[in-house]
């Protein structure tokens, strides 16, 4: 019997020149365990559900982005990690209207929090709304924050929507395109988000057209980098539309090596300058830059710990992340009948 095909590519590390290191929360173990109790406690998933999550370990990913953090807000990322994981599995499996109703639900619960949730709802309205009343009385009631992060979550739910349709329709999008439907769908805004809480930013600073462009740079690290690390799981299971090495790929006539060396030139023009509004940031007085140096470095542990998470978890890599990290070497075997790539088993 023939051998089926064997495509190998090379993952180039985006952040070699960042200037963050690694740096994981000292409260990781123990936020863990509390969160993914809670998370347990809605019964989201089936056995094998259950499996997925523990392998994909979202507290890890919190604790590494928000290392630096207090004890109270590493535990309330990782609830926000696990609430994002339940809603991507309920909507990667929906069309435009199914991922719609699911959105509803979560958005009600956001801007309702003290509104008992009917019975009979889907979970996630429980589960969004429990977070929601922990995280907004950690900050004052009139704290811009709030209103930031339901702002930020409704983008970010809407663009899943977005992204069901397209994948129910199989509709390709050009690069640029789905890039800006990426930024939202990405989830990173509602993220960087929860680094404010606590920090009562001016919006001054907050809505500084520099500020605005290292959120969006940022997420375009975060989104690109992991959508080059995601992509052999993406095209096993038919994700592979909201990918830009597939749409690349496709717009540039390009093979997956080559797509990823075009994302690679892409990434290293946004990272020069994501650290060029980091070094050029304005004043706004000693106790505010304070505060936004804090909000700043939390943007940027966020995109290193993205990628360090990448490896240290079983999300995309299995059991051989901390290898691939090291070899940067990817192996995928073309499965017979099939344009799509399936992961070589180790």
């Amino acid at each position: 019997m023939a051998a089926f095909p064997v495509l190998q590519f090379t993952l180039p590390d985006l952040l070699a020149n960042f200037p963050w290191p690694r740096n994981l929360s000292e409260y990781y173990r123990e936020s863990k365990a509390d969160s993914s109790a809670w998370t347990e406690s809605f019964h989201p998933f089936d056995d094998e559900g259950l499996k997925g999550f523990n392998v994909c370990d979202f507290n890890l990913l919190a604790s590494l982005a928000y290392a630096p953090r207090e004890k109270e807000l590493i535990r309330l990322g990782c609830d926000l990690m696990n609430l994002f994981y339940v809603f991507d599995e309920y909507t990667d499996i929906a069309d435009g209207d199914g991922a719609d109703k699911v959105r509803d639900i979560v958005m009600d619960a956001f801007r309702n929090p003290h509104k008992e949730r009917p019975a009979g709802e889907l979970l996630l309205g429980a589960m969004a709304r429990d977070f929601w009343m922990r995280a907004s009385s950690y900050v004052s009631p009139s704290a811009h924050c709030l209103e930031h992060f339901i702002h930020d979550f409704d983008t970010y739910t809407a663009a899943v929507v977005r992204e069901a349709d397209d994948r129910h329709k199989r509709r390709y999008r050009s690069f640029e395109d789905y890039l800006s439907i990426r930024r939202d769908s990405s989830g990173c805004l509602p993220s960087f988000a929860l680094c404010e809480f606590g920090l009562d930013l001016p919006e001054e600073a907050f809505h500084h057209p520099r500020m605005a462009a290292l959120r969006e740079q940022g997420t375009d690290l975060i989104a690109i980098g992991n959508d080059i690390d995601s992509y052999a799981m993406e095209k096993a299971r038919g994700l592979e539309l909201h990918n830009s090495v597939e749409l690349v790929m496709v717009e540039q006539n390009l093979d997956v090596q080559g797509a990823i060396n075009w994302l690679e030139q892409y990434a290293a023009g946004v990272h020069a300058g994501f650290l060029d509004n980091v070094a050029n940031m304005p004043s706004w007085g000693e106790d505010v830059d304070r505060r936004v140096k804090i909000y700043i470095d939390g943007i940027a542990q966020w995109v290193r710990g993205n990628d360090d998470w990448t490896f240290e978890s079983g999300r995309y890599f299995g059991s051989r992340g901390l290898e691939i990290q090291k070899s940067r070497v990817m192996t995928l075997q073309l499965a017979a009948g099939s344009k799509g790539y399936v992961k070589k088993s180790a």
